[in-house]
This record gives structure tokens, sequence and C-alpha cells, in this order.
């Protein structure tokens, strides 16, 4: 395992690309933002998944904050993993956290102001089918695994394990909700059915 001031520094580092991609994500949206018009029709997520998704968001920077501050408590603890040879996994894992806050900025910017964390159709919504959604229907929730993913390889802390699985669980239900409402005949109908069937869930399908 790599120490605790290779932690610090790393951790510091993936901290302000994170904080520094949702800033800019927050602005693009602000800059762009127009009307989309009355809600046409909704899904309800229920309590659990919504707070589950707004708190999960923030789980990748709580751990990088830790670890740049507070570092013994996200690291070096009972509830750290620690085997020979994990040092090269704990070096993959920043290029992993990289690629996913590229790959998420990049479906942020092509969603644009569409994005919500709502399952919903508006009156001006578009299907979106270009960029990473040429291949993908969700991404942005794709991409929030691989970072998960990267920050568990770097910390292997059992609790961020289970946020990532808690993630991947909470991604998978609003996406089945998505899709069932967008392939309903109040939102896109069968050209959404055409389109998940050229594309994957988080994955791209293999052609």
């Amino acid at each position: 395992m790599i120490d605790v001031s290779a932690i610090r520094i790393v951790s510091a580092f993936l901290a302000a690309v994170l904080i520094a991609r949702l800033l800019l994500a927050v602005v693009f949206a602000r800059l762009t933002g127009e009307s989309l018009g009355s809600v046409k029709a909704s899904r309800p997520i229920g309590f659990v998944i919504d707070f589950l998704c707004f708190f999960l968001n923030f789980v990748p920077i709580i751990f990088f904050l830790f670890g740049a501050i507070i570092p013994s408590w996200v690291y070096g603890t009972l509830l750290n993993f620690s085997f020979n040879g994990a040092e090269f996994l704990q070096a993959v894992s920043v290029p992993i956290v990289l690629l996913g806050a590229l790959l998420a900025g990049w479906s942020s910017k092509t969603l644009g102001q569409q994005a919500s964390d709502k399952v919903e159709i508006r009156e001006k919504h578009n299907l979106i089918a270009t960029g990473p959604y040429s291949r993908v229907r969700h991404p942005g929730y794709a991409t929030r695994m691989i970072v998960d993913l990267g920050v568990f390889l770097l910390f292997f802390n059992f609790l961020q394990f289970i946020c990532l699985l808690a993630w991947i669980g909470v991604a998978y239900r609003k996406a089945v909700l998505e899709e069932e409402l967008l392939a309903s005949e109040e939102g896109f109908g069968k050209d959404y059915s055409d389109y998940m069937l050229r594309t994957g869930r988080f994955l791209p399908k293999m052609r």
C-alpha cells in the first residue's frame, strides 16, 4: 500500500478535479439553461432512492477531502483492505478517476439543460442520441460507477465499496424507470424503443 503522504497529495489533486468539474457543470447549466416547459409525465422514484442519489453523488469528493485533510479516517483503518501488489491498483486508480470525470463532463455537455435528477418528461424535451448517448443510454450513471471504482482502488475502503454497490443499485433502478417513461406513449414511444435496441444501458452494446 502506498504511504499516507502520497494519499494526501493524490486525494487533494483528485478532489480539486471533481470539485472543478462540478462547478463547471453548474456554470454551464446556468449559461445554457432555458425553460423546457411544463412537466408532461413523470415517475416517482421514492424518498430513499432520491436521498441516496443525492448523497452518493458527493461520496467521491468526501473521500478525497478526507484523504487530503484527515487520511486516518479513510485510510489505514480496520475498514481498509491491504495486500501485496495493491500499489499497482492504487496507481491505476488515478487515470480511472480522471477518465470518469472527463466522460462525465462530456455526458453533461451533451445532455445540456435536459439533465435532471427527476424522472420526468417536459414539453420541450428532445431525444438525445449523440456523443456518448449514441452508444450508451445512461453514460452519466456509468461514469459515476467509473469514478467510484477509482476511489475504491485508491483507498480499498469497505465503506466506499458499499457506496459503490449502492450507486449501482440506485443507477439501475433510476435507469429502468427512465426507460419505461421514455419508451411510453407519454415519452418518445417507438423512437426510444428503437434507440434502446441500438444502445446498451451502461456499456456500449456489442455489434
